[in-house]
């Protein structure tokens, strides 16, 4: 499958939708923003979304686009910058980073694991767990909702970290046209054009993304094509069904890591083995979903399907090539109404999922395929089913109780190669029990849940080791709320896992790898702290919007996690995430859309890079500045400097099992001082 000449036909197609032309046999009325169009039943609004998550008794966000497009927006770093209990860190300035949400897949800075990504509601996670970050796309986005730990149980995600849904513009929210380019250091070059209209009960909306750089690290190059397109039909007033497509080409070269040594003489460098194996992370996807709605009396039923198709070619140690078809089925609903008298609202669904992965290892010869070595058919089954009742209490007190249950199944196929065979069942019911009090304009809850995740295909082919699931139980209390100038966000949680997927000494044998095993007990305990303050004294909650605010933002993730009595690693510190991690800025802003201040991200303690405790990377501190003039339609631009110092510092790092208290090649910089521009016009 070409995928470039059907991203440039489709974007192609992103114009037409847009375009307002008497010649085309079918004419998208342009969205005039003033007017009162019904917000589609498919897609909730901004408003809507951030109501439905507030009922939540634990850690959630509601992330309005409008947040990160002020400056560059284009990795998961820029978009949960200001986001607490998400650590999202590029590797090199890329697409792919370390993401986690109370230590979730705390191992990986690629190919994530530990949280369900979802698009307009639609997993992007194939079966096995694993996502991709190069499959999302910013500026495409209307908003992003963010569900911490086993608050996303409500909404079939079972996994540690909880759940991310980006949520996509459509033909009734985004402008009829809009075009937007950022530019700045390392040949970085964002480009995109969208569209969107209404004519009677239909809606339209495409996005067409071209991003490229060189990037400020040698063998770090990216080319990227996103196509996000969605088609809405209003059937009644009671129904609506939608249709999504996406289609995504990404070439990323892979820099390697570095030791600290090296990163000290030159920080841009490559790794010499990264270098010499030519190593990357390609691959096309295509994703075709629908999502319909119905709305019968008191009760909504979202009914969803999904079929994605994945081809990646990936240069490493060895040459991976896997061709994936996943398939997705899913409904739920929502009854609201009176029991007893008492306000209730009921909400389940079920889930099942199916991925088909064609699997071929080669030979890397300077990034080509050499020998096949391996061949193994992969699949990967789960059915899910999950159910949240909120009952009132009565007092502004709600009592919220749920459960989820799991039925997984990973089955591998070696046709070639060493590696045996094996068909691994899993079963978990988790259960979720919470409180929540409602003020006015203050909220306080606590909650206990149930996780449980499967090992991914890269778990269990390594050793043969990763074979049970990863199990916890988290407890959490906290507060969110408006006073006057002051807008806070606080959760506290406590995790005690079971079997956590960790790459460990699994038989103290110096003679034998270390490789991912099940850990004995493991904690998880850690603060989300967000606030909000208008340091001129305006009233967040006052109906008219100040002429001038002077606004401190501050998003503070602390995260301790360690072993619980291990016999090898004692109560040591889990490696790869740093334990605090500080985002923040100072922005004066206006009625009329001009913004200017300083950013900040520090993090104050050092960061372990083996489970034994023996070597560190340093603590540090970066600054930025922006400034810029942001409008719902017409002409918006910005300016941002980052890392204003040119600090070298370590942004993330790898993680092994033993340093041996000496310098490894774990370590990944953090970008140089940095410029970038942007432009868009919104009609």
């Amino acid at each position: 499958m070409n995928f470039r000449y059907l991203l440039l036909s489709l974007s192609i197609a992103t114009a037409v939708i847009a375009a307002d032309d008497d010649s085309l046999p079918i004419q998208l009325e342009p969205l005039d923003v003033n007017a009162t169009r019904p917000a589609p039943l498919t897609v909730p609004t901004v408003d809507a979304a951030r109501e439905e998550l507030a009922l939540t008794p634990g850690g959630i966000e509601t992330i309005d686009a409008d947040r990160y497009l002020r400056g560059r927006a284009s990795t998961v770093d820029d978009a949960f910058a200001l986001s607490p209990g998400v650590i999202a860190l590029s590797r090199f300035g890329s697409d792919e980073a370390r993401l986690s949400i109370r230590g979730s897949g705390l191992q990986r800075t690629f190919h994530g694991r530990g949280i369900r990504v979802l698009q307009d509601t639609v997993p992007i996670n194939l079966a096995d767990g694993g996502f991709d970050m190069q499959s999302l796309e910013p500026l495409s986005t209307d908003y992003i909702n963010v569900w911490r730990g086993g608050n996303a149980l409500a909404y079939g995600a079972s996994t540690l970290g909880g759940a991310i849904d980006y949520i996509s513009r459509n033909g009734r929210s985004a402008p009829a046209l809009s075009a937007h380019l950022e530019a700045g250091s390392w040949d970085y070059l964002r480009a995109n054009l969208s569209g969107g209209g209404v004519r009677g009960d239909l809606d339209g909306y495409a996005s067409f993304t071209q991003q490229s750089q060189s990037g400020f690290r040698d063998h770090a190059r990216q080319d990227n094509q996103r196509l996000f397109s969605n088609a809405g039909w209003r059937i009644s007033a009671d129904a609506e069904t939608r249709l999504y497509l996406t289609a995504v080409r990404t070439d990323s070269e892979l820099p390697g890591n570095l030791t600290k040594a090296q990163l000290n003489t030159d920080p841009a460098q490559a790794s010499g083995g990264n270098v010499a194996l030519d190593q990357h992370r390609d691959y096309d996807l295509l994703r075709l979903a629908s999502k319909t709605t119905i709305a019968t009396g008191n009760t909504v039923w979202d009914f969803t399907a999904a079929w994605t198709y994945k081809d990646l070619d990936h240069p490493i140690f060895q040459v991976i090539d896997q061709l994936s078809n996943d398939l997705l089925l899913g409904t739920v609903f929502t009854h609201t109404g009176d029991v007893a008298g008492h306000a209730n609202r009921l909400h389940a669904g079920l889930l099942f999922q199916r991925s088909l992965t064609q699997s071929a290892n080669f030979v890397n010869n300077g990034g080509q395929r050499g020998a096949l070595l391996a061949t193994a058919d992969q699949t990967a089954t789960n059915l899910e089913l999950f159910a949240e009742d909120q009952f009132g209490l009565g007092h502004g007190l709600t009592l919220v109780l749920g459960a989820g249950a799991a039925h997984n199944r990973r089955e591998s196929d070696q046709t070639l190669g060493g590696n045996p065979d094996y068909d691994l069942k899993y079963h978990r019911f988790m259960p979720k029990a919470g409180l929540r009090w409602d003020g006015n304009d203050v909220q306080v809850f606590a909650n206990v849940s149930g996780s449980y995740e499967p090992p991914s295909f890269s778990e269990t082919l390594t050793l043969g080791t990763a074979r049970l699931a990863q199990t916890a139980t988290t407890f959490e209390i906290g507060t969110r709320g408006f006073r006057g100038p002051v807008h806070w966000d606080v959760t506290l949680y406590q995790a005690a896992l079971r079997h956590e997927l960790l790459t460990l000494d699994h038989d103290n044998n110096p003679a034998t790898a270390a490789a991912t095993i099940n850990a004995n007990d493991t904690t998880h305990r850690g603060i989300e702290f967000a606030t909000e303050i208008d340091l001129l004294g305006g009233d967040w909650m006052q109906a008219a919007t100040p002429t001038d605010r002077l606004v401190l933002r501050t998003a503070w993730t602390y995260g301790c996690f360690r072993f619980d009595g291990d016999p090898l690693y004692g109560n040591n510190t889990l490696a790869g995430l740093p334990l605090q991690l500080i985002n923040g800025e100072l922005t004066w802003q206006n009625a009329a859309g001009w913004y200017a201040g300083p950013t900040w991200q520090w993090s104050p303690s050092k960061t372990y890079i083996d489970f034994r405790n023996t070597y560190a990377a340093d603590s540090y501190a970066i600054a930025g500045f922006r400034v810029g003039h942001r409008r719902k339609t017409g002409l918006s631009w910005f300016a941002e400097m980052r890392n204003l110092t040119d600090k070298s510092y370590v942004t993330t790092t790898g993680v092994i099992e033993d340093a041996k208290s000496t310098d490894q090649a774990q370590f990944l910089s953090g970008d140089a001082r940095s410029f970038y521009l942007g432009i868009s016009y919104a009609y």
